[in-house]
């Protein structure tokens, strides 16, 4: 995951909480049941990138000798091949 637990709880729990102040939601369950939810759709989230990112990493290490003599930047290469993946597999970056 690319940001704590702590902070990742705390950012749903500020979302839900202005949510709510907002009008923008009228929810039938508690507040602890919808964190969770919203923690837990987050946590998946980040582990469809990050089994993205291993992905496309495992594509750079098979094709790394085209790409070391193409002389093309692996930072840049990476960024593409993974919005195209995303892209192609409705993944939101």
């Amino acid at each position: 995951m690319k940001i704590r637990e702590e902070q990742l709880h705390h950012i749903c729990r500020t979302i839900l909480s202005r949510w709510r102040v907002k009008g923008m939601i009228r929810p039938k369950a508690a507040d602890d049941v919808l964190l969770a939810k919203m923690i837990g759709a987050v946590t998946k989230d980040f582990q469809r990138e990050e089994a993205l990112d291993r992905e496309v990493e495992a594509l750079l290490e098979k094709h790394s000798r085209d790409l070391a003599q193409s002389q093309a930047s692996a930072h840049l290469m990476f960024q593409k091949i993974k919005e195209r993946l995303a892209k192609e597999r409705g993944i939101v970056l």
